[in-house]
């Protein structure tokens, strides 16, 4: 399932991916703070680093860059795929009621919220291309480019993590992945918990955006064309799309 939410502002930080993701919990909390706490919080408050069973990305329609802040002129556009039936119904109706939000200092405003319609892989191979960056990286944590021999073996490991999660289950086939236009791209994570590892507090991921082919079981691609491939899903990364089989 893919939902768009819709929302205004007159400004968000340039480093906006931790406030997508309080825009997943606000929704989630309006009207099952149950479910928002498994995703999200241990016993006494520790965080939760399990795999969330959701991708996406973040479209911003019209903007000016001014130091680290984007002045939004339209509108802001934000894509959740999830291949979790209730997470999806429980976030759409959280946001139906949930029109304002607060991220620290920047107010939203949610203006219209709707499912998309998806196309899912049928074969066993596809053209995808991404709506958000995919991040690949290896056991000592070194992010892998796109030619690196281990690239596809991080890549099956990182889709087997997110099929136990989601489905409780390893993929049926091991994936094979071409790069047909693939471009690399640094991602910036900007939060508190970084502030250890520089003096701006940001954390940088090496990671690439454009077109691939992807070869595999086709109940495995369907089902990570719902819930994204690669590291750091729920922090609006590595949201695929099929555009022909």
């Amino acid at each position: 399932m893919r939902l768009q939410i819709i929302m205004e502002a007159e400004k968000i930080p340039k480093h906006y991916h931790f406030l997508a993701g309080s825009v997943v919990k606000a929704g989630l909390f309006s009207v099952n703070p149950e479910l928002k706490e498994s995703l999200y919080s241990f016993e006494e408050h520790q965080a939760n680093k399990a795999m969330r069973p959701f991708t996406g990305a973040i479209y911003l329609n019209g903007y000016t860059l001014e130091g680290d802040e984007f002045i939004i002129h339209q509108d802001i556009r934000m894509t959740i795929s999830s291949s979790d039936i209730n997470f999806m119904i429980t976030l759409y109706n959280g946001l139906l009621e949930h029109q304002q939000m607060q991220y620290k200092s920047y107010t939203l405003h949610i203006k219209h919220v709707k499912f998309l319609s998806e196309k899912l892989p049928t074969k066993s191979q596809a053209l995808f291309k991404t709506n958000s960056t995919i991040v690949i990286k290896d056991k000592n944590n070194q992010y892998l480019n796109i030619d690196d021999p281990d690239y596809e073996k991080e890549l099956n490991y990182a889709a087997n993590e997110c099929l136990k999660s989601v489905a409780g289950r390893t993929l049926h086939q091991p994936l094979v992945f071409t790069s047909v236009m693939m471009h690399k791209k640094v991602v910036q994570l900007k939060h508190d918990k970084f502030k250890n590892l520089n003096e701006k507090g940001i954390l940088y991921l090496n990671g690439f955006e454009g077109s691939f082919v992807l070869g595999g079981h086709p109940e495995d691609l369907a089902l990570l064309t719902q819930t994204g491939i690669g590291f750091r899903r729920s922090q609006m990364l590595g949201c695929i799309e099929m555009v022909n089989e």
